[in-house]
C-alpha cells in the first residue's frame, strides 16, 4: 500500500520502518505513536525554545482514531514494546486509562514514587486508552478538571495541588516541578462522532494530532526489536542533563511558514470542532522537529527537520478531513508551491534585488526648496524626567541591550535614550517609572520598540528574527525591572 506523504525521518523513521516493512501507511502510524513516546521519555531534560518567548516541553500528544473499542490498543502496545520502554527509557512510566482528574493526579503520584535511573529529574507519565467517559445515556463526557489540568500538562505547566494536607515538605516540594505527561489515545470512530464539544473545548482539542487509523496493526509479528543503538545513545545524552533544541536560520524560517497557516482556513468543514485541530499547527511542528532533533543527538533543528515535522502535521490534518467527510483529496499542502530553495546557514545565497523607486528624479533641475513651517498645538505625554536620569546615571549612559555608549567631545558628551518596557500611552498606558524603564542606544531602542528584540522573564535578550539569545540583560544592583511590564511588551509581539 503506498504511503502517504509523510517522511520517516532519522533513527525513529528506521524504527517504523522495521516495525512495518511492508506497509508504508502502518509505517507512517508506528511513527507516530514512535514520536509520542519518544518525546514524553525525553521530556524531564529537553526543551524546545524558538524566535517566540519562553520554552516549550518537547511533548507531541497523538490520538488514533479507528474501528473498535480500544483502536491503538494493538498500534500502542506494539510501540512500547518494540521500544523496551522498561529497560531502554527508564524517564517514562505508563498509565492505562486515565478518564479523570483522580486518575491523572494518581498517574502521575506513581511515576514519581520510582526515579528514573539516568536522571534526578521526575519522571514523565504516558497516557494511554480514551480521556473520555461514558455517561448513563451513553454519550461522552470530557471532565472539565481533566480538561483544564491536561492543558496544563501539554503546556508544560503545573496543575498539581501543592500546599495538599498529609504531604512531606519533599513531597510539596516535589510537586513544584510541572508533571511531564504524554500522551498515545485510541478513540473509536464512534466515540471519536460523539466527542463532547463546548465553550472552550477547542484549546483541548488543539493540543494533540488526531490520525485515522489506515493500516491495520498487527498482534502476530514478533515486536521485540528494542530501538536502535544510535536511539539508545540519544536518549542517555537527551537525558544525562536539562538540554535546550534551538531553530536554525533556515529553519525558523520555514516554521514562520508554518506559523502563518494557522490563522488560514486549512479544514473546508463548517465544524468548529474540527477546526480546532488547525489552531496549533505551528507549536506541533515545532515540537515533533524537536523530538526528532533530539532522536539525532543534535541541539539544533534543521530545515530538514521542519518539513519532516510538517510532513506528519500535515498528515494529520488530512485525516481529520477524511474522519470528518471532507473530501481531503481536494486538500493540497498549502507548503507545496513554496521555493525549496533556500540559503543555508552555512552558505548564504547572495541575492541583488533591484529597487523600486527611482535612482533621481525625473524632472531636470528640480529645485530645492527649504521645508515651509507652520504653528500647530499638540498634546504631548508628561514624562518624569528625573526617572529618565536616574536610570542613564545608573547605566553612565550605556546601553543594557549591547553595552554602546555614544560619547561626544563637547556637551552633552553621552548620549542614551529612556525606552519604556509597557510602551506609555494608549492602548498600552504603560506606567513612567523607574520599574518600567531601560537605558538603551537609539539602534537597539527602535528594535525594542518595534519587536525586534523582547526580553524572556529571566531577562535574557532575544532576537525575535533569528530566535538567537543574545545574553543578559545588564541590570544595576539598585534597578529592579517588574516582569509584569516585559510580560506586556512580550505578549504585543507574539502568542505567549
Amino acid at each position: 500500500m503506498p504511503g502517504d506523504g509523510v517522511i520517516l525521518h532519522g533513527p525513529i523513521g528506521d524504527f517504523a520502518r522495521q516495525l512495518s516493512p511492508s506497509d508504508e501507511l502502518q509505517a507512517e502510524e508506528m511513527y507516530a505513536a514512535a514520536i509520542s513516546v519518544w518525546s514524553t521519555a525525553i521530556a524531564p531534560t529537553v526543551k524546545v525554545r524558538s524566535y517566540l518567548p519562553g520554552a516549550r516541553p518537547t511533548l507531541v500528544w497523538t490520538a488514533f482514531v479507528g474501528d473498535g473499542s480500544n483502536p491503538s490498543d494493538g498500534l500502542a502496545q506494539s510501540v512500547v514494546r518494540a521500544l523496551r520502554v522498561r529497560d531502554s527509557f527508564t524517564s517514562l512510566a505508563g498509565r492505562h486509562p486515565v478518564n479523570s482528574e483522580a486518575h491523572l493526579l494518581s498517574a502521575v503520584e506513581s511515576a514519581r514514587q520510582y526515579p528514573s535511573l539516568h536522571t534526578p529529574a521526575p519522571r514523565s507519565t504516558l497516557l494511554e486508552s480514551s480521556p473520555f467517559q461514558l455517561t448513563p445515556g451513553g454519550r461522552q463526557r470530557l471532565q472539565r478538571e481533566l480538561n483544564y489540568a491536561l492543558r496544563q500538562a501539554w503546556d508544560g505547566t503545573n496543575f498539581l495541588k501543592i500546599g495538599a494536607k498529609k504531604r512531606t515538605p519533599a513531597q510539596q516540594e516535589l510537586d513544584r516541578i510541572p508533571p511531564m505527561v504524554g500522551v498515545l489515545w485510541g478513540i473509536s470512530d464512534v466515540s471519536w462522532k460523539q466527542r463532547p464539544y463546548g465553550s472552550g473545548d477547542d484549546a483541548f482539542y488543539s493540543r494533540f494530532l488526531p490520525f485515522k487509523l489506515r493500516g491495520q496493526p498487527s498482534h502476530g509479528h514478533a515486536v521485540q526489536i528494542g530501538p536502535s543503538p544510535e536511539l539508545v545513545a540519544a536518549y542517555e545524552w537527551a537525558i544525562e542533563s536539562q538540554r535546550e533544541v534551538k531553530l536554525s536560520r533556515t529553519a525558523a524560517e520555514r516554521w514562520g511558514e508554518v506559523r502563518g497557516l494557522e490563522d488560514s482556513t486549512l479544514l473546508h468543514s463548517p465544524a468548529p470542532k474540527d477546526a480546532a485541530f488547525t489552531i496549533r499547527v505551528g507549536e506541533h511542528t515545532l515540537r515533533v522537529a524537536a523530538a526528532l532533533a533530539a532522536a539525532e543527538l543534535s541541539p539544533v533543528i534543521e530545515l530538514n527537520m521542519i518539513e519532516a515535522a510538517w510532513s506528519l502535521v500535515w498528515r494529520s490534518i488530512r485525516d481529520v478531513a477524511d474522519l470528518a467527510n471532507v473530501d481531503s483529496v481536494l486538500l493540497e499542502n498549502p507548503l507545496a508551491k513554496t521555493s525549496s530553495v533556500v540559503p543555508t546557514d552555512a552558505d548564504p545565497a547572495d541575492v541583488c534585488v533591484e529597487p523600486s523607486w527611482p535612482v533621481e528624479s525625473a524632472i531636470p533641475d528640480f529645485p530645492d526648496t527649504p521645508v515651509q513651517r507652520r504653528a500647530a498645538v499638540v498634546q504631548a505625554q508628561d514624562r518624569d524626567s528625573q526617572v529618565r536620569r536616574q536610570v542613564k546615571a545608573w547605566y553612565d549612559n550605556t546601553c543594557q541591550f549591547c553595552r554602546t555608549k555614544i560619547e561626544f567631545p563637547t556637551q552633552p558628551f553621552a548620549y542614551s535614550e529612556a525606552a519604556h518596557i509597557q510602551a506609555l500611552g494608549a492602548p498600552h498606558n504603560g506606567p513612567d517609572r523607574i520599574e518600567n524603564v531601560l537605558c538603551l542606544c537609539p539602534n537597539c531602542h527602535i528594535r525594542f520598540d518595534m519587536g525586534g528584540r523582547f526580553l524572556t522573564d529571566e531577562l535574557r535578550i532575544i532576537d525575535s528574527a533569528t530566535g538567537r539569545d543574545l545574553g543578559p540583560l545588564q541590570v544595576h544592583a539598585q534597578h529592579r525591572i517588574r516582569l509584569a511590564y516585559v510580560r506586556q511588551h512580550r505578549s504585543r509581539w507574539a502568542n505567549t
